[in-house]
């Protein structure tokens, strides 16, 4: 432990000898910067990495693209993916550990990290082709995989990306991917403003890669992530189109499970399950056991989500049902991709893109599938890009072409409660994504909900009543303080706003009391008992009963009453205290 400890901080040295010096005099001009790292690159690997054994009889870029894929054992020249798997055990970063820089370089570390959005001098330590923990199921770890998948193209738009940290998604590809079914790798440079990204890097992937199988498309303006994506998408001639970011590093036979669910349904979308390669140390985490699927509000925030035990299964390592995507780490056929229309090239710069072409699989004939036995890891930074109008009007504009297209009426009117200035923004011209839909016959987004998110409350559908539920005594709501997750938490009372994202609770006819994603329950049987909020999937399902407008909601099992204990939602022992009384903003029973 002490020798690897003082083996990463000696390189933590050299790095800063090397790098610290050209960061406090050039941080301010991002070209000169890169071209020093770039031009340090050999000098730090020297240091961190075993020296490979030569080989004379072949040269750099001598291998073509087609030999490349005939044979795993033919030597590239480049001792980077020849000597793959030799590099001193405990170089920086080797498998997955965290770099530890000296004090000294914290502050630039700091300063690179606030611009570049990873630590620079981190990712420079370490080896580009550096090894990976095995982060798989252990149900994984004994599968073999037919030899005659479909063959790959692999779209990865960037823009300004630090380069050790593209390499390595590069040489990750490259060393833990089988030869015969990389067709391609497409590098889509959206624009970006550094000289490094533009020659430099085109000289390196002809000299280290190769020949032909790295392509680069250079696009003069910056058109967003999501236009460079289709870029590439159009330029891929591989049976299937696998999307990643421009930092990311696969795990080991990431790619043979996704191409296994892409050939058994070529309408299914698989998706990896991303590992944590965090963005300071570049330390490769992940928790055993830990699979999660993403959900979404009617706010549209994505979020992380756990399983019901029916989508589960028996197993944890067989593919389980998705309901949305992230936007990087999947594959799709080529074909199928095609035929869906792609992503919709009318939004703009990043945001809403997954869950709109989630949407679209699922409406149109297609499924989304969780793959256990792929894993990627992917650095969790900020984003790179600006947003020339602000973050809130992409995403206006963006969700509201995905809104326009595949919601019903009743949900645009939830979307808008919390994105009012939705209402009267001009999506653009949605004609050509409306006639896909058309086109492909595509189920209603009521089929989504019913059959793929149950979780999501529809609040105007099967009600009793619905919108907020105001305490008559107090003039207080009851409020879901935007919990999104399945597990027990609590209920609040605050002042009355109206928005239904927090606000906003169903009694259906069936008496459960719905909140936005969770239900209202009670979990002790006792006058003061708090009232919970539980996912009405997985949790006890509680009824309640509200026999008249202005009146108790009452919880049937208990027979208590809810009420306020201390300024909570709890229940009581019924009385005619006014602080029982409750009203919906819209009641639709019988008075």
């Amino acid at each position: 432990m002490k020798l690897r400890q003082r083996y990463v901080i000696a390189g933590g040295v050299a790095v800063s000898v090397l790098i610290t010096l050209t960061i406090v005099l050039t941080i301010s001009s991002s070209d000169r910067l890169y071209n020093t790292v770039w031009e340090v690159q050999g000098a730090i690997r020297n240091q961190f990495q075993m020296r490979p054994k030569p080989q004379p009889n072949i040269f750099v870029g001598q291998l073509t693209v087609e030999e490349f894929r005939q044979n795993p054992l033919f030597l590239t020249g480049n001792p980077l993916i020849d000597d793959y798997g030799k590099n001193d055990p405990l170089g920086p970063g080797e498998n997955g550990v965290p770099v530890v820089l000296p004090e000294i370089t914290k502050h630039n570390a700091s300063l690179a990290l606030e611009k570049y959005h990873v630590n620079v001098l981190a990712s420079d330590a370490i080896a580009l082709n550096r090894k990976v923990p095995d982060s798989r199921f252990p149900g994984c770890m004994g599968l073999a995989y037919p030899h005659d998948l479909p063959t790959v193209s692999i779209i990865i738009p960037f823009y300004d990306e630090w380069p050790s940290v593209l390499l390595r998604t590069l040489y990750s590809i490259v060393n833990r991917t089988p030869r015969h079914l990389l067709w391609e790798i497409i590098l889509v440079n959206d624009g970006s403003t550094l000289e490094s990204l533009k020659g430099d890097l085109d000289t390196y992937i002809a000299t280290k890669f190769p020949i032909g199988l790295i392509k680069i498309i250079h696009l003069e303006e910056r058109i967003g992530l999501i236009r460079a994506r289709m870029k590439g998408v159009r330029m891929a001639t591989g049976e299937v189109l696998v999307i990643f970011d421009s930092h990311m590093e696969v795990n080991v036979q990431w790619l043979e499970p996704l191409l296994v669910q892409v050939r058994q349904n070529p309408k299914s979308i698989a998706l990896g399950i991303l590992d944590y390669i965090h963005a300071e140390t570049f330390h490769y985490d992940w928790h055993k056991g830990y699979i999660t699927r993403y959900g979404f509000d009617w706010r549209l925030v994505f979020f992380e989500t756990f399983f019901t035990p029916d989508l589960y299964g028996p197993k944890d390592d067989l593919p389980k049902r998705g309901v949305v995507m992230v936007g990087a780490a999947f594959a799709v056929d080529r074909k199928f991709f095609l035929e869906l229309g792609g992503y919709d090239e009318g939004m703009d710069v990043w945001g809403g893109e997954n869950l709109e072409l989630s949407w679209r699989v699922w409406l149109c004939g297609g499924s989304l599938k969780h793959i256990p036995c792929s894993k990627l890891g992917h650095i969790a930074r900020a984003q790179p890009y600006s947003f020339p109008e602000g973050r809130r009007q992409i995403e206006v504009h963006n969700y509201k072409r995905a809104v326009e297209v595949w919601m019903e009426a009743n949900h645009k009117s939830f979307i808008y409660d919390f994105f009012p200035e939705m209402k009267t923004a001009d999506p653009g011209d949605l004609e050509e994504r409306k006639e896909i839909k058309k086109k492909l016959r595509c189920k209603s987004f009521s089929w989504f909900i019913d059959n793929i998110w149950p979780e999501l409350t529809v609040f105007d559908k099967d009600a009793r009543a619905w919108g907020a539920v105001r305490n008559t005594a107090t003039g207080l709501c009851l409020d879901n303080h935007s919990y999104l997750f399945t597990y027990e938490e609590a209920l609040y009372a605050d002042p009355c706003h109206g928005k239904l994202n927090t606000q906003g609770f169903t009694l259906t006819n069936q008496g459960l009391l719905r909140s936005s994603l969770q239900c209202v329950v009670i979990k002790q049987n006792y006058p003061g008992a708090p009232a919970r909020l539980e996912s009405c999937v997985t949790g006890p399902a509680d009824k309640w009963s509200y026999p008249k407008v202005n009146e108790h909601l009452r919880h049937e099992r208990t027979g208590l009453c809810l009420d306020l204990c201390d300024g909570l939602p709890c229940v009581k022992t019924c009385t005619t205290v006014v602080t029982q009384m409750w009203t919906f903003e819209t009641p639709v029973l019988t008075v």
